[in-house]
């Protein structure tokens, strides 16, 4: 039976991929691909005449969430705050982060936002973050820090002194408070972002968020020939229909299948990966701004490194988002622990191809009708039995990066601890039954350009798809443990 059940499925991934090279990466077209990089946004409301019965799906999804209206906007918009917080909000730390002193301080302003300052909300399902606009003007502040790298912030409430205010700060800044759904959960941790939204991530929270026209606000902010920047540049809310499918104007205007992008139909395995590899993923910085964390002016079709970088691996040391041998240890990082499949198993793995939403219901993620919130199977078992029958059991255990191995923390990164029960998407199991990623002849370096290949400090731990373009870089790569030795 199990027998019979893989080549079913390996049959399926090679009748796939026969698709794929027969198509020659046909789809999207050119011009889909033009329309995608030039196209205008005109938000997923649009599309609703059309597509009533997928919008009606999508419009109570967990994509329609990732960002709402506070307070601010009118009193309607409390009911987007959790509604603990809402009674308990006055006992809260709710200062608005303003500024960063140092690395290890930032400022914040001694007056705590009242609930109706409340511009946005960021989050509904697990957490929630709050903003509140600041124009960049004096004020008074505490100071908050950090001994472990920015994990855990505490407030100095015994002190406040005077902040002369940052032009260059201005916008909608987020509180110091995090909270969670659950009466009186909240991350002890606090918060530390001293960015605002618009510079730092709200490219990943909506849609079609347009970078220039903030730099170009910001800009004229700063020299006085603008009043304020309480703009966004969005043209969506929401994350909605044309963060996969492509702007829509053109097809809003004439109808056609060739003038609108169909994800699942992609045949370039790059491309169809990052239209959910856009968001779901941990960078390490914009290549477009120092001050940006997302993949702002990102389409479909462009690479991922032409907009950011990874978050970077300690092969063999680990760090905070990244275990010894490569497993994503926080939010958002399916995305590398699918792709080290390619190295895990080779380029023929099945796992290695996959998109997110192959498994993944994306119109109706978290919709209250569903059995399971994000599959399109019931349950992870039910998901995996599709390919690997009655073995599903058993391999699902490999999205649980954590059993077995020792807990790590500040400061001790150095172990294979990853992420919790179906969190982990590393598809490599080690001879004891627990999730792993490379293994040290597996781990992959690039040494710095006019480096001495015997110095370990010479060498940067770098991803196994970013290779290629470290070599046309002009630098040496090597595969292996320690390549200094």
């Amino acid at each position: 039976m199990r027998a019979s059940i893989i080549t079913i499925c390996l049959g399926a991934m090679l009748a796939w991929f026969g698709a794929v090279a027969a198509q020659a990466a046909s789809y999207p077209s050119p011009e889909q691909l033009q329309i995608a990089k030039t196209g205008k946004y005109i938000g997923s409301d649009a599309c609703s005449a059309c597509h009533a019965d997928v919008h009606k799906t999508w419009a109570t999804s967990r994509h329609t969430m990732k960002a709402t209206q506070g307070p601010a906007f009118g009193k309607d918009f409390e009911k987007n705050i959790y509604s603990w917080v809402r009674r308990d909000w006055d006992k809260l730390d709710t200062y608005m982060i303003v500024d960063t002193k140092d690395a290890k301080t930032n400022y914040l302003a001694a007056r705590k936002v009242p609930m109706n300052e409340v511009t946005y909300v960021v989050g509904q399902t697990y957490k929630q973050r709050y903003m509140a606009y600041y124009d960049g003007g004096p004020l008074e502040v505490y100071e908050a820090t950090t001994a472990d790298g920015g994990i855990s912030w505490k407030i100095d409430k015994t002190k406040a002194s005077p902040y002369k205010g940052n032009k260059e700060r201005a916008g909608h800044k987020i509180l110091y408070i995090e909270v969670n759904p659950k009466d009186g959960q909240m991350n002890a941790n606090n918060y530390g972002e001293w960015r605002s939204w618009q510079e730092r991530c709200i490219g990943c929270h909506t849609t079609g968020f347009d970078h220039k026209a903030w730099d170009a606000a910001k800009a004229d902010f700063v020299a006085g020939k603008r009043k304020d920047l309480k703009e966004i540049f969005v043209a969506d809310l929401r994350v909605g229909c044309e963060s996969c499918h492509g702007q829509g104007e053109a097809h809003a205007k004439a109808p056609s299948k060739a003038n609108i992008i169909h994800p699942a139909k992609i045949t370039d395995i790059e491309t169809r990966k990052m239209v959910c590899e856009q968001c779901h993923t941990r960078t390490q910085a914009s290549t477009h701004s120092s001050l940006a964390q997302d993949l702002r002016g990102y389409r479909i079709g462009n690479a991922y490194m032409d907009f950011a970088t990874y978050t970077r691996p300690a092969w063999g040391k680990g760090n905070r988002q990244v275990s010894v041998d490569g497993k994503g240890r926080r939010d958002h990082q399916q995305d590398m622990d699918i792709r080290l499949s390619a190295t895990m198993k080779g380029e023929h793995s099945a796992h290695a191809a996959m998109a997110c939403f192959d498994c993944h219901d994306a119109h109706g993620v978290g919709n209250k009708n569903k059995k399971n919130p994000t599959l399109k199977a019931d349950s992870p078992v039910v998901n995996c039995a599709s390919c690997h029958g009655a073995m599903a059991a058993k391999v699902v255990k490999v999205m649980d990066g954590r059993q077995g191995w020792k807990r790590a923390g500040f400061p001790d990164w150095g172990t294979e601890y990853g992420r919790q029960g179906n969190k982990q998407h590393v598809f490599g199991i080690d001879p004891n039954g627990r999730s792993h990623g490379l293994y040290p002849a597996q781990y992959q370096w690039a040494l710095k350009k006019g480096g001495d290949p015997k110095k370990q400090a010479d060498w940067d731990a770098i991803w196994p798809w970013e290779k290629s373009r470290m070599e046309k870089q002009g630098r040496s790569v090597a595969v292996g443990a320690e390549p200094w030795k």
